[in-house]
């Protein structure tokens, strides 16, 4: 099984709307006919925003997908699945993510949840190996698309960073990155609004993407060349009525030299407090502006609620203590450390920065009717996000936020490779893409939740069905318990 003679593939090929191409899309029918896989009798949602399809086939010819429809003609000989109840989904996209370098978990357990590409937010060596390890099939993990090391300003808390305090040296730094490999450039929350002007024009000038924080100098309207904006940040403040005042009084403080997450914790509070003076009619003029621009927003709603919850209900959360089972020890290790690291919140504080949250929610759905791009990312890595599973958590606040299921689905699939400038290649059930797919046992339509429900995965083309996955998942726990020289993982930039 799974072994299709050549002039069998061609024969099959040349019929209906396939011919040459999908020929072309997949390479030399020789090549293909050696592993040919048929999904039968799911219903498909395709990723493109169409109306499912029911008793779909699927065939698929090494690490592309041949055809995705009605079709009732199979290849000769091809291995074939049989899928009936089941819901097929593109493999989904996870766009914010941190430390998959740890290649025996971290990477294979976002496949086996269905994450089959991620946006790497901070392009250390060991992520660049890993990347090229995955590649050549030495391991199992998803496609990576990797940032810079972070590009930031004095103070910066992560280690590795470029820390610029001039635009030469800003443009200098993006230079760097374009020259190490960098698919873009990360910025983050303390460069300083002369510096990010200077990197957004240097990006410009070498044609790189750069991404991140918006600083938390610079208003959101300054940020429009920057591709994507992660957290949800700074955006009370720059729609505020007092917007002007607010960003003066940032730019005028001096920094804090004997606490380097000063501003992580100044600008929280001025962000909150900015609510109270929202501007609606300034927000709608910077979401008209962000749509005009191609400005995408990557809101992590997840771990900005996860961390507004008082640190003792995170590390006792039962959903929490299941997943954790899959961590390696010595980053296992260094979550409690941060959580121990952070004090209690009595009600009171949870429930105002509940209700702060859900602000941000609320402006996010306005975002999203104004027609700005919305990508899905969770932060997997930094402290109880993980990998694969926190991904299907953030497709639920989404919905939460006002997106329609199909929407929240396309943020991590069509739009997420849209974002990336990869729709030639992923993001949707169609021919000619990568044969990237997640197959669940629920309608994802219905309920969002259901994404997490996943019953097989299929991977640059190889199908990991339930034992698979199960056996994959045994190997992580395994491998979880040993330890592993890596990088430290830094705690992240702002309070909450």
């Amino acid at each position: 099984m799974g072994d299709v003679a050549r002039r069998d593939l061609l024969s099959w090929i040349g019929k209906g709307a396939l011919g040459a191409a999908v020929l072309g899309a997949v390479g030399h029918p020789a090549e293909a006919s050696s592993g040919v896989t048929v999904l039968r009798g799911a219903t498909l949602v395709d990723g493109t925003g169409r109306p499912p399809v029911r008793d779909a086939t699927i065939v698929l010819a090494g690490d592309r997908i041949l055809a995705a429809g009605r079709h009732r003609d199979v290849p000769r000989g091809a291995r074939v699945v049989d899928l009936a109840g089941k819901y097929v989904i593109p493999g989904l996209w996870d766009l914010h993510t941190h430390a998959t370098y740890f290649e025996n978990t971290l990477a294979p357990l976002h496949v086996v949840q269905g994450v089959t590409g991620v946006r790497e937010m901070f392009g250390l060596p060991e992520t660049h190996d890993t990347r090229r390890r995955i590649e050549s099939g030495e391991v199992l993990g998803p496609r990576m698309v990797v940032a810079s090391a972070i590009v930031d300003g004095p103070g910066s808390i992560w280690p590795g960073s470029d820390v610029v305090r001039t635009p030469d040296e800003a443009r200098a730094a993006v230079r760097r990155a374009k020259d190490g490999g960098a698919d873009f450039v990360k910025v983050y929350s303390f460069l300083s609004p002369e510096c990010h002007a200077a990197i957004a024009d240097e990006a410009r000038r070498v044609r790189i993407p750069f991404a991140g924080h918006v600083p938390a100098r610079v208003p959101v309207q300054d940020a429009l060349a920057q591709h994507t904006h992660e957290h949800l940040y700074n955006l009370f403040t720059s729609t505020s009525d007092n917007a002007d005042a607010l960003y003066a009084e940032l730019r005028a403080r001096p920094d804090d030299q004997a606490d380097p997450n000063w501003w992580g914790r100044h600008a929280g509070r001025v962000e909150r407090a900015a609510v109270a003076t929202h501007s609606p009619a300034r927000a709608r003029e910077l979401f008209a502006a962000m749509a005009r621009q191609g400005t995408w927003q990557s809101p992590t709603l997840f771990v900005e609620r996860n961390m507004s919850r008082s640190p003792e209900s995170i590390t006792g959360d039962p959903v929490a203590l299941e997943r954790m089972r899959y961590i390696p020890a010595d980053l296992r290790a260094q979550w409690q450390a941060i959580m121990s690291g952070r004090p209690p919140r009595t009600p009171e504080e949870v429930a105002e920065l509940r209700k702060f949250g859900d602000a941000r929610m609320r402006l996010l759905g306005q975002m999203h009717e104004a027609g700005v791009g919305v990508v899905a990312g969770t932060d997997a890595g930094f402290a109880y996000v993980f990998p694969g599973f926190s991904l299907h958590d953030e497709l639920a606040l989404l919905v939460q936020a006002g997106l329609s299921p199909m929407a929240a689905l396309r943020a991590a699939t069509s739009e997420a490779a849209r974002c990336l400038g990869r729709s030639h290649e992923t993001g949707t059930v169609t021919p000619g893409k990568q044969a990237d797919l997640v197959v669940l046992d629920a309608n994802p339509l219905q309920d969002i939740t259901n994404t997490s429900r996943v019953h097989a995965v299929v991977t640059r083309g190889r199908y990991l069905g339930p034992a698979d996955r199960a056996r994959v998942l045994r190997e992580i726990e395994a491998a979880a318990q040993e330890p592993v020289d890596a990088p430290r993982t830094p705690v992240g930039c702002c309070e909450h």
